[in-house]
């Protein structure tokens, strides 16, 4: 038998770049078995290749799962957005990036019923060759979006807490759009090149057999491992930060510190369950190929395809977030399904992230004793007037 060119695949993206670019799922006519595999030189030795075929189960699995998470998701976010955009005044610079996650869940929930229809068909794609690449770059971008606004939703909170007097934390609704726009063009930038891929056949998947190693391909499987791995470690920072300065500034009490912990641990939840299964099953994936570990291959591709499922579940997730990050968000869901009396007054979305008085004495009175500076004695004197008469 003569020896294959080395394969690999270039990712089109679904929903994002997806480290499934060295799985091998066929986008053509699959292989006879489940376990066919060829050989191919890679490195001058011969080692085998295995092509992991598509299954009907995945497709029967994904069609009813992805039509569920269509209608929940349309639901919540329309609620969201009536909600933000006619209820929710004054904005913050928060509201401005729960909207952007908004905008971000209608590109994937516009794209399902043709994702529902395309697995209804077991894996045929009817709507023609642009479309497929729409659709596949719209649930990227929802993808990269969604990350991306959920790392700016928890350093939003990370600046109110740990740098209250930061300039970041006083920005104005007007700053935080114009940063929003920014990421929203950076997210755009880093998905355009899935419009100009190539399409052909009755597959509408993120793979595709190559012939040789390709930038493009370098950078799905880059962006992909980054857009997972630095936002999350980012959030955390966050968290362990928020932590540390709620126990040393005396913030236990105070709301806006405990809503912004609660807001961070439902951040983390969100981000572990839609994104976390794709990576585990897509690494899981790269290291049975290269192993030519044909069953195991088999088995791992299936599973990263049907955890595509959780990826897609976090339009139906981002609403319960904003429940727990907007208090107004919250008071006007209620009342707008019937369960209070309506609005008794406004209720902010900014409560108090000051630190107590007596850390704010202890600080304010070692600048005293450091500068000698008369204006900060007359503020531990205020300070202290303050606390008397409270």
């Amino acid at each position: 038998m003569q020896p294959m060119q080395p394969m690999e695949l270039h990712n089109l993206s679904s929903p994002s770049p997806s480290l499934s670019s060295l799985v091998l799922l066929p986008s053509f006519p699959p292989s006879p078995s489940p376990s066919s595999s060829a050989f191919t030189t890679v490195g001058g030795s011969s080692r085998e290749t295995c092509h992991p075929t598509s299954s009907p189960m995945v497709s029967a699995f994904l069609a009813p799962i992805l039509a569920l998470e269509f209608v929940l998701g349309l639901v919540g976010n329309s609620l969201a957005l009536f909600i933000f955009c006619v209820h929710t005044r004054p904005w913050t610079s928060n509201t401005v990036f729960l909207v952007s996650l908004v905008a971000a869940d209608f590109l994937l929930i516009s794209n399902l019923p043709l994702r529902v229809d395309y697995y209804l068909l077991h894996e045929i794609w009817r709507f023609g060759a642009a479309a497929c690449k729409v659709n596949l770059f719209m649930l990227s971008t929802n993808r990269t979006a969604s990350v991306v606004f959920l790392t700016a939703i928890a350093l939003n909170r990370y600046v109110k807490v740990v740098q209250p007097h930061h300039v970041l934390s006083r920005a104005s609704v007007g700053t935080a759009a114009r940063v929003a726009g920014g990421l929203w063009v950076g997210i755009l930038l880093l998905n355009g090149h899935l419009l100009l891929s190539t399409f052909s056949g009755h597959s509408c998947l993120s793979y595709k057999v190559g012939t040789k190693p390709s930038a493009s391909l370098r950078w799905h499987q880059a962006l992909y491992l980054l857009e997972f791995f630095l936002p999350l470690t980012l959030i955390l920072f966050a968290i362990v930060s928020i932590g540390l300065t709620i126990r040393r500034r005396g913030l236990g009490k105070q709301a806006g510190p405990q809503r912004a912990m609660r807001v961070l641990a439902v951040v983390v939840a969100v981000y572990t369950i839609c994104f976390l299964p794709s990576i585990i099953f897509g690494t899981a994936s790269m290291v049975a190929f290269w192993l030519s570990a044909c069953h195991s291959l088999n088995l791992c591709s299936r599973l990263f395809h049907g955890s595509l499922a959780f990826t897609y579940l976090n339009s139906v997730l981002d609403p319960v977030l904003y429940c727990f990050s907007s208090p107004s968000f919250l008071h006007q869901s209620r009342a707008l399904l019937g369960l209070t009396r309506g609005q008794q007054g406004p209720v902010s979305d900014e409560s108090s992230y000051q630190p107590s008085r007596r850390w704010r004495r202890q600080e304010a009175s070692r600048k005293a004793e450091a500068t000698g500076n008369l204006e900060v004695q007359a503020e531990v004197s205020l300070e202290k007037e303050d606390s008397s008469q409270g």
